[in-house]
């Protein structure tokens, strides 16, 4: 369809003026962005259901320039960027997709809506995408979070061997040689930082591969920072050791306190294994790249444990579910970050902004770690300690063990991979007795993991000072509110182009530059 095509003959708004009249509908209510697939694209296409909630979208509540699709869970991102839209989420392949018109319609109440004409359909795209931008770059195409595969596709450039043995030697050097003096750990980030500039140029030069600079360089960041993972992350943990302290004394005044309690709406209030197993494994894992990608496995957890509870208990006359939103994604943060026993969290949040320089803030990474941010601030900073003392005993120690969590949390996110569950048939032969698949000793390593933390709970004394020097009573003089809990989010102007209302408020109210800090 050329640009100025009458959209009355596209096949795609003809169905939603016809088979699909209520979506439309819906969508012209809402003032939902359409985005209408050139006719020649639309060949032998079937238009569902499916195919229209990906084309009608609404506005991101956390990214200016972002739209997610409209099906229930909302499991499309798109982001609309000089004349194209660029798939982030939940598609088969990342694309820019061109923008070839663009209409300013008007619904019922005389309230604008965009319709826009794009060249292709947004998902099933077969033809050769335009270049992407640096995360969506390294991680749509790559999909290499561990080290391990990291390490793998950098040795796998044969040609550059001579800039990789190298590589390793500064990496030996630095293990040996550099000693990280307290109160100097910029140092040795930026010591790190220029041994990942300087081995992705020069395997840049070797390989000549420009159009895979960022792959090659998060690549690189993930081995080197891995490498290096157990030198560091005692250094982090030792600067972060205030925090820490401050943080055990939150985790255990805490225990026992509920979703509803803190303020987190009935409906959303359910049980979280999931999302406690899955954070369970942050300590354990050496790279930013890895840490960030568990922050946000963690938040997908809560959301699809929050969505299948609500779909449970739906109304069978209503079609709407109740949205869940980032305030009371942080509440519902508080009592995951307590039973996972995340003591290091602060170490962990330092780790992933200052040892990656590769990744974009703007994305569901950033956005995962500066909920991750709010969470901890506001257990850190409000007062707790008269939920505590309404609780009764039972409730007090009304927490799942860790059995119990492991197995309610198995058939949810650590289901075996698809490569053990082949061969496991009527037929199939049985394991050997004592084989322990990969999947076996990931449950052991998480409960290793969480009894540990609560063997170090247990045993550290709890520090009387926060980090803002004052003590906790002066803390609680000047921070209580009777029996209110402390509001997640003070209201607060600010102009932060790029960010939608909720990262900008982040942003101000807690004092984070949204991604790395310098």
């Amino acid at each position: 369809m050329a640009d100025g095509d009458d959209l009355d003959f596209n096949p795609f708004f003809q169905a939603l003026q016809t088979t699909f009249k209520q979506q439309y509908s819906l969508a012209r209510h809402k003032c939902h962005m359409v985005c209408v697939p050139a006719t020649d694209t639309l060949q032998g296409r079937a238009i569902n259901q499916r195919f229209v909630e990906t084309h009608i979208l609404r506005p991101s509540p956390f990214f200016q320039g972002q739209y997610i699709s409209t099906d229930k869970d909302g499991i499309k991102t798109i982001a609309v960027e000089e004349g194209n839209i660029v798939t982030l989420e939940g598609f088969d392949e990342q694309a820019e997709v061109r923008i070839l018109s663009e209409e300013l319609a008007y619904n019922e109440d005389y309230k604008p809506y965009k319709i826009l004409v794009i060249e292709r359909p947004l998902d099933g795209i077969t033809q050769a995408s335009a270049p992407r931008s640096r995360s969506q770059s390294i991680l749509g195409e790559s999909q290499r979070i561990t080290y391990q595969e990291n390490q793998q596709y950098l040795f796998s450039f044969s040609e550059c061997r001579k800039a990789l043995v190298r590589l390793d030697r500064n990496i030996t050097e630095f293990q040996n040689n550099y000693m990280i003096v307290t109160g100097y750990l910029d140092h040795a980030v930026q010591k790190l930082q220029g041994i990942c500039q300087q081995a992705t140029e020069d395997i840049l030069k070797l390989c000549k591969r420009e159009r895979q600079i960022d792959i090659i360089a998060q690549a690189v960041e993930s081995y080197v920072v891995g490498s290096v993972h157990t030198k560091m992350w005692q250094a982090v943990c030792q600067q972060c050791k205030k925090e820490e302290s401050l943080l055990q004394k939150k985790l255990e005044e805490l225990r026992g306190v509920t979703g509803e309690q803190l303020g987190v709406k009935q409906a959303f209030c359910c049980p979280l294994p999931g999302a406690v197993v899955e954070l369970a494994t942050l300590d354990g894992l050496k790279t930013p790249l890895e840490k960030l990608s568990c922050l946000k496995r963690t938040l997908d957890s809560v959301n699809e444990e929050v969505n299948s509870h609500l779909r449970e208990n739906q109304d069978p006359t209503s079609d709407d579910l109740p949205c869940l939103v980032s305030d009371d994604l942080i509440l519902l943060l508080v009592p995951v970050l307590v039973q996972a026993r995340c003591l290091h969290l602060p170490s962990n949040i330092f780790y992933i902004e200052n040892l990656q320089w590769s990744l974009s803030s703007k994305d569901d990474l950033g956005f995962s770690l500066v909920t991750f941010q709010a969470s901890m601030e506001y257990m850190m900073s409000a007062d707790f300690s008269h939920l505590r003392a309404t609780m009764s005993p039972t409730q007090k120690n009304n927490e799942i063990s860790i059995p119990e969590l492991m197995q309610a949390a198995q058939h949810m996110t650590l289901q075996p991979s698809p490569g053990e569950r082949v061969g496991r048939g009527a037929g199939a032969e049985a394991d050997p007795p004592g084989k322990m698949t990969s999947f076996d000793k990931r449950l052991e390593s998480i409960t290793r993991m969480m009894e540990r933390s609560s063997q170090e709970l247990a045993a550290a004394p709890m520090p009387l000072k926060s980090i803002t020097g004052e003590t906790g009573d002066q803390q609680r003089q000047g921070g209580s509110r009777g029996e209110q809990v402390p509001d997640v989010i003070p209201v607060r102007k600010a102009d932060n182009s790029g960010l939608g209302d909720f990262l900008s408020s982040l942003q101000d109210d807690f004092g984070y530059s949204y991604g790395k800090q310098t």
